[in-house]
Formats: C-alpha cells, sequence, structure tokens
C-alpha cells in the first residue's frame, strides 16, 4: 500500500469510525459533541482545512473529497480530526465555523460570529460581526450559559510598568512586574469557563507567562503543552480573554507576524496593528519584518498563585 493509499484509509476510519464513537460516547475530550454523524464529521474539518475556515470545502476541490484531496490536505485533516479526538481542538467552535461557511450558523449557535478556525485567513461577514462586540464562544444553549464576551481585534492595553521591581523566583519569568491580583482573577476566569476543554484552558494559562516586551511562537506554545502549531494557532483566534491572555504575542516560528484577527501574514488586514502593539510594548522588528531576539520559552503554571 501507497503512502497516499494508507492517507486515505486513515482519513477514512477517523471520521467514519473514531469520531463518530467517540460522540455517541459522549467522551470526555469534548466539553460537548454538537454533531455524531460521519458526515458531519467531514464536513466539519474539511471546511476547517480545505476551505480555510471561510468557505466550504466542495467550492475548492471536486466531490468526492476522497479522492481528490492532496497529500498535504490529506494530513491537514487527519491532522485536525486527530486534535479533535485528544480535546485539543473544540468541535463546537468548528462546527460554527463550518456553517458560518454554508450561511447556516444562525440557528445553532446563535447570531454571535465565529472566528476563523485553522487557517489564518477571515473573511468580511466574521470580521465585521466580531468588531460588534460580539462574542466567539460557543454557545450551545444562549439561555443557560452565559455569553462570553470578546473582542480580540480591538485590544486596549493598561500603561507598561517601568523600573520593575526585582523578586527571587519571579524574574526568571517576568521581565516587567506583573500585578498577581490581575492574574488570579484571569486565572480563575479560564479555569472557571464553561465550555473550554482542558487544553484550552492550560494553553490560556501558560500565554499569561509571556510578558510585555517579549514575543514568542506558536511552535514553542506547541512544543512546552506537547500538541501541535495548529492547535496552538486555533486557541489564539478564539481567545475569549484577551488582552488579559496576550494572543498578540505568539508570532510564526520564522520571526513573521503570523496570525491577528482571522487574518494571517504581513499583508493581513490587520497585521500593521499587530506589529505597532508589540513593538509599543518594546519588541524589535528588522527592516523585513521580522522579530529581532529569541522567542519567550519560559512557561510558567501558575500553580503557586492560583
Amino acid at each position: 500500500m501507497s503512502e497516499l493509499e494508507c492517507l486515505h484509509a486513515q482519513w477514512k476510519k477517523l471520521y467514519i469510525e473514531t469520531l463518530p464513537d467517540l460522540a455517541k460516547a459522549r467522551d470526555a475530550a469534548q466539553s460537548k459533541w454538537p454533531v455524531t454523524l460521519d458526515h458531519c464529521f467531514a464536513r466539519i474539518i474539511l471546511d476547517n482545512t480545505i476551505g480555510n475556515g471561510s468557505t466550504q470545502w466542495d467550492k475548492v476541490i471536486r466531490k468526492p473529497a476522497v479522492r481528490n484531496m492532496s497529500e498535504d490536505q490529506l494530513r491537514n485533516a487527519i491532522a485536525l480530526g486527530e486534535d479533535i479526538k485528544a480535546g485539543k481542538a473544540d468541535l463546537c467552535h468548528l462546527d460554527e465555523v463550518s456553517l458560518r461557511c454554508r450561511n447556516k450558523n444562525e440557528g445553532k449557535y446563535g447570531n454571535h460570529a465565529a472566528t476563523p478556525s485553522d487557517t489564518p485567513e477571515g473573511d468580511a461577514r466574521s470580521r465585521k460581526k466580531r468588531s460588534s462586540g460580539t462574542s466567539d464562544e460557543p454557545q450551545a444553549d444562549s439561555q443557560k450559559k452565559p455569553k462570553v464576551a470578546k473582542r480580540q481585534s480591538t485590544l486596549q492595553f493598561e500603561p507598561e510598568i517601568k523600573s520593575p521591581e526585582k523578586t527571587p523566583g519571579i524574574e526568571t519569568v517576568w521581565q516587567t512586574r506583573p500585578n498577581i491580583e490581575d492574574i488570579k482573577h484571569t486565572l480563575n476566569r479560564v479555569v472557571s469557563h464553561p465550555t473550554l476543554t482542558p487544553y484550552r484552558k492550560k494553553l490560556y494559562t501558560t500565554l499569561l507567562s509571556v510578558p510585555k516586551g517579549r514575543y514568542t511562537t506558536y511552535a514553542a506554545i506547541s512544543d512546552y503543552l506537547n500538541s501541535s502549531a495548529r492547535a496552538v494557532g486555533s486557541g489564539m483566534r478564539n481567545n475569549p480573554f484577551a488582552p488579559d491572555v496576550p494572543c498578540h504575542r505568539v508570532l510564526a516560528a520564522n520571526g513573521t507576524i503570523g496570525g491577528f484577527n482571522g487574518d494571517w501574514g504581513k499583508d493581513g488586514k490587520y497585521a500593521n496593528k499587530k506589529t505597532e502593539l508589540l513593538r509599543s510594548e518594546g519588541v524589535m522588528f528588522d527592516p523585513s519584518g521580522k522579530v529581532v531576539g529569541e522567542p519567550f520559552r519560559k512557561f510558567h503554571a501558575f500553580d503557586d498563585i492560583r
């Protein structure tokens, strides 16, 4: 069996058997399984990989998908399916993105906008909804669960603290003095969130380690969490705690700007905004637009201050 045939078999088993079985068993990997049928899992995964979270997959390649997917597309679909299986990707969020691609999300998830999925390219419709202040966090029952308002595209920051206080044990993690009470408050918001997966709670806690004036990368965080850069990127775009959890401080592994507000790369609509935010915090860029210095890797679990 060729490598491509092996990928075909792996993909078919994943969306036809593995994921539906987990959904029917209500596996703990997901706080909620919004679908149980194999074609629904295929729709969700393919819209978020082949369709880049902005269009339905069959407008990109011909049906049937399994016969027309490239090797890279197969690998991306399998990777996202494995992230769903492991609880590293939020299935409700991915389903909402897929339904938005098909203009069918209003009834199931309410009127709030879904953020783009794992390939960071947004469309005008999702950006317009986010700018109105509606929540990006999936809400299966809007009458019972409070909406979590977030506006990643309009981050506001407290003034940077000058002349940071050096404290043994803290200076190895923080380059500027943190407000411990603020950290405790944000940690409590993260760990008590009603719909976040355990992975995303750990992801946002880890990101609190990155201080003003420093940056990290999707790869650095994924190495620390033993996950994937794709899962980290999805969490950054679906961050309900910005600016307290500073997703704008996460850049691409090659030192370029990465994603921001659903767009990707230096030509993205909001790339200049992300660069300006980082420069205002003391991060430096070379003339080509790449960040100067090594990425921050001294992550902290904050178990000592919870």
